[in-house]
């Protein structure tokens, strides 16, 4: 079960247990909760543990044997703030310790409890060998999932079915229409630099932004931005929505490999971009119906030879 240490996280002592927290985590006896105690104690939607933006609250749901914080029982309806190092009951299930209380990120359970979590903004189902789906937020801060070919929305708590299995994700608030004064890098305003062997065996990548260079360590799935950047740069004289789109079967032939591979390299090489800290790494390849392209616009990429 991967997942970022500095997330929010629960472990249940007796257990040992370690589980990623939601942005919004409905705790009790009912299907539809997703921290799911079978005790005749607790109730079935007894209480829920919820991020504010800031911070992290818990608020019982009026039960009947009582939410507990650090031992001290909270009056039916009220809520509590809860950090690091809370521990915090159930009816009569205690012993639930917060381990983390950093902010959520994207995941998904299946209907056997198997948790996946997203790394670096993108969520990949089953998991990022095969990622059949891979769902992360757009340009706009909206949450989508990317099925092939097929990109739409997606929302909070929706069941999005991977290989037969209805996986139910649990997503941040979007942060759609949201502005920073001091915004770190973002796709929309790097640079990206490609220095290319002359045998084209080995491709370097680095990220400029306001002057800093941040080179990237050299990974396969370089050669895949590498050929689709080359093709927005070969369209550089057409309309911005129309330069760069390559078919995905004449990729799959330009890079003699095929579509896991290919959805395998376009994962990591997103996930490679979050880690580096650009924010919205996931357009770097767009998708449409059949189609593939390089998300950076052409007077923003740059191709040298090493």
């Amino acid at each position: 079960m991967p997942y970022h240490g500095a997330m929010a996280t629960l472990k249940q002592v007796e257990t040992g247990a370690v589980r990623p927290v939601p942005s919004r985590m409905l705790v009790g006896r009912a299907a539809s909760c997703a921290l799911r105690l079978d005790d005749k104690h607790v109730s079935g939607e007894h209480a829920t543990l919820a991020w504010t933006g800031a911070d992290w609250v818990l608020r019982d749901l009026g039960s009947r044997n009582g939410t507990f914080v650090d031992g001290e029982r909270l009056e039916p309806g009220a809520t509590r703030t809860v950090a690091k190092g809370s521990s915090l009951g159930f009816g009569r299930t205690g012993g639930f310790v917060m381990v983390d209380d950093g902010a959520p990120a994207a995941l998904a359970e299946d209907p056997s409890g198997r948790l996946v979590v997203a790394e670096d903004g993108i969520l990949a189902l089953p998991d990022g060998s095969s990622p059949e789906v891979v769902v992360y937020a757009d340009a706009r801060g909206a949450w989508v999932a990317e099925r092939g070919d097929d990109v739409g929305p997606v929302t909070d708590g929706e069941a999005v079915m991977v290989g037969g299995r209805a996986w139910t994700v649990r997503l941040p608030a979007s942060l759609e229409g949201t502005a920073t004064i001091d915004a770190g890098p973002t796709l929309d305003t790097v640079r990206l630099r490609f220095a290319v062997s002359m045998d084209e065996e080995h491709v370097e990548i680095a990220v400029v932004h306001r002057g800093k260079e941040t080179r990237l360590e050299a990974r396969e799935h370089g050669y895949i931005l590498l050929t689709l950047a080359r093709a927005r740069l070969a369209d550089a004289e057409l309309p911005l929505a129309e330069q760069g789109w390559l078919d995905r079967d004449r990729l799959l032939k330009m890079l003699g490999t095929d579509s896991n591979a290919l959805n395998v390299g376009i994962y990591r090489a997103r996930g490679q971009l979050g880690a580096a800290g650009v924010d919205g790494a996931a357009a770097v390849v767009q998708v449409r119906r059949g189609q593939r392209r390089f998300g950076i616009e052409p007077d923003r990429i740059e191709i040298t030879s090493l």
